[in-house]
């Protein structure tokens, strides 16, 4: 099932930078076809190796116990929905994606799962209607316009969106700019790992964080 949503109230991105960034994404499928590498992960070990971090970050209660909702913000082709199910976890998934492409694809290839085209500002989700909320890779793009800089502004409200939509606590991934490949790629959104803690911690009292899995990527869990 898929639904489109409207923008209303908090407009981050404007129409130039959502249609980039769905062409983008229907340029990748076209060259990579229902792969990883569409989503710009360099392989599918790389990807799983992300979502390890993220299903790692889930309260065992919910992990352990019967089925519980999860949203997954940038869901791509809902490729983690697959993961959770290989490590033997129910979930009552729903996906999120920008780009109308990815979400037929994911409507196709997970027809079991719930999925939504559009911005997360878009969605009219109630706070709190999510056990747990993730998001991999989706903040990897600088969406800032060259004059503002990579301020990060969307990345970070979209982070508190995040928890605001949550019951029990979130997980992310974010590019390390620690990282001297990552800091010299102008096009890719990175930050240090102490701004986004702190940034966190400004709404949320619970945090903690993780680096030891890559050397360009580092986790932040939020939890309620």
């Amino acid at each position: 099932m898929a639904e489109n949503f409207v923008n209303a109230s908090t407009p981050l991105l404007n129409d130039e930078q959502r249609l980039r960034i769905a062409r983008r994404h229907e340029d990748s499928i076209q060259r990579y076809g229902y792969k990883p590498q569409a989503l710009y992960w360099s392989s599918k070990e790389i990807q799983e190796i992300r979502f390890q971090m993220l299903f790692e970050g889930m309260p065992e209660i919910l992990r352990l116990g019967d089925e519980f909702s999860v949203l997954d913000v940038g869901c791509g082709f809902g490729d983690l929905k697959d993961y959770l199910s290989q490590h033997g976890v129910s979930v009552d998934y729903s996906g999120i994606d920008l780009a109308p492409a990815m979400i037929t694809a994911a409507q196709r290839l997970q027809p079991q799962g719930k999925f939504f085209c559009g911005d997360l500002f878009d969605a009219d989700f109630a706070d709190g209607r999510f056990d747990f909320v993730v998001l991999s890779g989706a903040l990897n793009e600088v969406v800032e316009s060259a004059t503002d800089g990579q301020t990060g502004v969307y990345a970070k409200a979209v982070i508190e969106k995040m928890f605001a939509l949550s019951r029990n606590g979130v997980a992310f991934n974010l590019l390390d700019r620690r990282n001297q490949w990552v800091a010299a790629r102008p096009d890719l959104q990175s930050f240090l790992p102490q701004e986004i803690v702190e940034y966190c911690r400004s709404f949320c009292s619970h945090v903690e964080w993780r680096d030891d899995y890559l050397d360009n990527d580092f986790t932040v869990y939020l939890y309620k």
